[in-house]
């Protein structure tokens, strides 16, 4: 990878999501929208420089890397039907993602050791926002934390198993971002949760994009 393309990447990554912060502080939805683009285009520019579209499990993380920009955009819509269509893009996106790291390989007790951590946390999780959800969210809702769960017990298991610290933690800083966005959703509004869950989220897309290496 190149010094001039292991710049661009982050560097848009980084500016979209300075764009996103200021455009939800003065209330700009499109610019919002717009400024999310960026930032995601950014992971997807990051991924291709370290040569994700050239092996077989990459390619798989690179395809869910553009669910997850195309999630990013749907959900920028303040609409039902865009929490909706950002909720099943990014339930692709942890899919493909949950394909991708089972296809580069890893041992079977790091997947049980990482999916029943994983189990336990979304166990206290599901506890804890059940009741704040609508009834007819907690459906949507208890699929897509499962298919997560499922993407970051192999997150976990293959970034031990082939030593790739930037995949767990990604994974886990794309995770928790999550609950930023289900505290704007379902509990307490505020810029607080952007000021938090945008560089979280983008951070950990990073990080994974850059994980993309290797045999």
């Amino acid at each position: 990878m190149s010094g001039v393309a292991a710049f661009v990447g982050p560097a848009l990554t980084a500016f979209g999501v300075a764009g996103a912060l200021v455009a939800v502080r003065q209330g700009r939805p499109w610019a919002y929208g717009a400024a999310k683009g960026v930032a995601s285009l950014g992971f997807l520019v990051t991924a291709l420089a370290v040569g994700a579209a050239a092996e077989g499990w990459t390619r798989w993380a690179l395809v869910a890397l553009a669910f997850s920009a195309a999630g990013d955009v749907a959900l920028a819509v303040r609409s039902r039907g865009g929490f909706l269509g950002g909720l099943a893009l990014f339930l692709l996106a942890h899919a493909t993602f949950a394909v991708a790291f089972a296809a580069r390989g890893v041992a079977a007790v790091l997947l049980v050791a990482a999916g029943g951590g994983v189990a336990l946390a979304l166990g206290l999780g599901w506890r804890a926002w059940r009741g704040r959800l609508p009834e007819a969210m907690r459906a949507p809702v208890a699929a897509y934390a499962l298919v997560l769960g499922t993407m970051v017990a192999l997150a976990l298991a293959t970034g031990a198993a082939h030593r790739a610290p930037a995949l767990v933690v990604g994974a886990l800083l794309v995770a928790g971002s999550d609950l930023a966005v289900a505290r704007e959703r379902f509990a307490t509004k505020g810029f607080v949760n952007k000021a938090i869950g945008l560089p979280t989220y983008y951070l950990g897309q990073t990080l994974v994009a850059l994980a993309l290496v290797g045999p």
